[in-house]
């Protein structure tokens, strides 16, 4: 081994406190990421039932993973070179050229890159495995024999990716080592903070960010806009956290430090004038610690929150298990519907042969129209794709109404019932009149149910309308179709099927549907005007419980498998950021303790001073964290609505208990954190 090698062999055994965890962020990371890209490329994944989601799902994972891989790296490798400046500079001074102290770094950075990668390596595909037994519970499905999974096309992209971001690093220690002088290499490890002044126009910016972020959060706006709005919501916080950690701390510390009673005590003393004098390299620890906790919270309660309401969520949206509508055009471009008797038929002979038993079969005749509803008036001169006041309405007839549900309503032509199917902005419309299509229609009733299962949760309002009579109809019809044109809507006729026994409906699911769906074919082949050689041109629209059982558990499972991983990373890099601080600031601190320990201070006082220090700003991001969440609360249900939860109480139970967990976490890591800042200053 070179001197070189050996140098750096020594530098890393004497170095453990600072190396070990470098080498298990790297591990721990590119784990992480190895799962999350193989997943993405595995293509026996997409075979699984609801794992049409995972590519898309886990390619968003990878590049959030990186990209905290990243940051993360960067942030440990600052870390090390602040810890170790000294050491560097004491190599020039004893007459080491820069160029040799960056053959020395480069087997350091090496040696440690290289044990990172391959024990990361290793356990990325350990815990692939299990990773995709955890997928396969979660999407409901049965585990696949032979989920091993190593291949060159995973690995080798994985590993080069953190050996390049290592190699980056490097590159950036040895431009900092080569514009430093061996005088300040020697001295920066005791060059101190000045003690530092409000910076009055970053506190301005910060106050103004955070303000407006959290004013867009809770601001009455409707899902489309909150969805349009979120991500500045985010970046603005985001400034807004950083800016006050940094200058808005500095404030409060130095308010304390001129309130007497507070500041002359033995215990907080040395806590905020220590704090003071660092508090700009502190706050943006503090304020990454806040933003990462943050995310913790806000990914782990609204993944956990969607998946645990799957069920609920089907139940609510899914009254029936089955809804079908089945038309077909002529040659001569005639749309026609499939007689409901014949398609209630093929229904009842699918059942039967699959061994199923209905319950009942119910005919849905209805028109849905999108309209920009401003102020009791539908509106259909505007680009729906432009406004985000759309509300979808149900047209139906009286006389429709009266065979769903038993009722009679006496409607007047220019009279309508109304109900509020599904509130998604925050303004309910109560008036009294409703104009549509130019006609001004009188809210004779309102209605406390509609007997329509049309649309699962959208992101618009949705009112369910009952009409005089099928005049009626005809006019709105007309009317949104003159409006629309080729984007009008339909009159929807389809069949609403419900099975004696639900769970079994679901396991014969594909049969039924398959049979129908031949059975369908079949008579449209038997119809005399498609005899001829034109191709067939039909709709056969099927919306069955079964399939949006696989759907919303693939979305949500894979929705809640990365909430989960990513909130792990994040939970990781919240651990890395207070070790590294609790260590750092402990070697500064050690001296000046050490002097108070002499000059008589106890042990129990000087850790009442560390107690102290804790409890002033170190939960102080939890606690920023948790006004986040809560601000952000309006803002999360609306987006969980348009991912259809629609229990909104059940967010509220999973954002606390999450809430809870982080907390109790979060203090394990302080308590050992602490042991190890006090083991250093004592």
């Amino acid at each position: 081994m070179t001197l070189y090698g050996k140098m750096a062999a020594r530098n890393i055994k004497n170095n453990y406190r600072f190396f070990v965890p470098r080498v298990l962020t790297e591990a721990g990371l590119l784990a992480c990421f190895y799962i999350i890209y193989t997943l993405a490329k595995d293509s026996r994944m997409r075979t699984l039932k609801g794992g049409a989601y995972l590519p898309s799902f886990m390619g968003i994972g990878v590049i959030v993973i990186g990209l905290l891989s990243v940051i993360l790296l960067l942030y440990t490798n600052s870390f090390l070179m602040k810890q170790r400046r000294r050491e560097f500079g004491l190599y020039n001074v004893l007459g080491m050229e820069k160029r040799h102290v960056a053959k020395v770094l480069f087997r350091e950075s090496a040696a440690s890159s290289l044990m990172g990668v391959a024990l990361g390596l290793l356990l990325g595909m350990l815990f692939y495995k299990l990773c995709s037994l955890l997928i396969c519970r979660l999407l409901g499905v049965s585990s696949i024999l032979g989920f091993y999974y190593i291949s060159p096309g995973t690995v080798l992209p994985a590993a080069l990716g953190f050996l390049l971001t290592d190699l980056l690093i490097y590159l950036l220690n040895c431009v900092t080592l080569a514009r430093m002088k061996p005088v300040e290499l020697f001295a920066s490890a005791h060059t101190g903070e000045k003690e530092p002044k409000v910076r009055w126009l970053m506190l301005l910016i910060g106050v103004v960010c955070l303000g407006l972020g959290y004013y867009f959060a809770v601001s009455n706006r409707s899902p489309l806009e909150a969805l349009l709005l979120f991500f500045a919501a985010v970046i603005l916080v985001v400034i807004g956290t950083y800016f006050l950690f940094v200058t808005g701390t500095t404030f409060v510390l130095q308010r304390l430090k001129h309130k007497e009673s507070y500041y002359y005590h033995k215990k907080h003393m040395t806590a905020v004038s220590g704090l003071l004098y660092r508090m700009k390299q502190n706050a943006v620890g503090l304020a990454s610690i806040c933003i990462l906790a943050t995310g913790v919270l806000v990914m782990v309660s609204t993944t956990v929150s969607l998946y645990a309401g799957t069920e609920e969520t089907l139940a609510n949206n899914y009254p029936q298990e089955m809804y079908l509508s089945a038309s077909y055009v002529t040659p001569e471009g005639e749309t026609r519907l499939v007689p409901s008797d014949v398609l209630t038929q093929m229904i009842q002979d699918a059942a039967r042969s699959n061994g199923v038993d209905i319950q009942e079969i119910t005919r849905q005749q209805y028109l849905e129209v999108p309209y920009a509803f401003e102020n009791g008036v539908c509106i259909t001169d505007r680009a729906l794709g432009s406004v985000t006041n759309v509300a979808n309405f149900d047209f139906i007839t009286a006389d429709t109404y009266r065979d769903l549900t038993g009722q009679a309503l006496n409607l007047k032509e220019n009279e309508i019932a109304l109900c509020m199917i599904s509130v998604a902005n925050a303004s309910v419309f109560r008036g009294d009149a409703i104009t549509i299509g130019g006609t001004e229609y009188r809210v004779a009733e309102n209605l406390a149910l509609f007997p329509l299962n049309t649309a699962l949760v959208t992101a618009f309002d949705r009112y369910g309308v009952v009409v005089a009579d099928k005049n009626v109809l005809s006019a709105i019809d007309r009317n949104q179709r003159e409006a629309y044109g080729k984007n009008c809507s339909e009159l929807t006729d389809k069949l609403c099927v419900k099975f004696v026994d639900r769970a079994a409906a679901c396991e014969a699911g594909s049969g039924i549907s398959r049979e129908i769906y031949d059975s369908f074919l079949t008579y449209l082949h038997a119809q005399p005007e498609m005899q001829e050689d034109a191709p067939l041109r039909f709709r056969f629209l099927s919306d069955t419980l079964w399939e949006a059982t696989e759907d919303i558990y693939g979305m949500y499972g894979s929705f809640l498998f990365l909430g989960i991983l990513l909130g792990l990373v994040c939970l990781f890099a919240t651990a890395l950021i207070i070790y590294y601080k609790q260590i750092s600031e402990g070697y500064e601190d050690r001296q000046r303790y050490q002097i108070m320990e002499k000059i008589g201070m106890s042990q129990q006082e000087v850790k009442g001073s560390i107690k102290s220090q804790v409890l002033l700003v170190f939960f102080l991001p939890l606690a920023v964290a948790g006004v986040h969440v809560c601000f952000a609360f309006p803002m999360l249900t609306k987006l969980l609505r348009m991912l259809l939860l629609s229990k909104i109480s059940l967010f509220v139970l999973c954002t606390a208990i999450t809430f809870l967990a982080f907390l109790l976490v979060y203090v394990v890591i302080y308590s050992l954190t602490a042991r190890t800042y006090y083991k250093i200053v004592h």
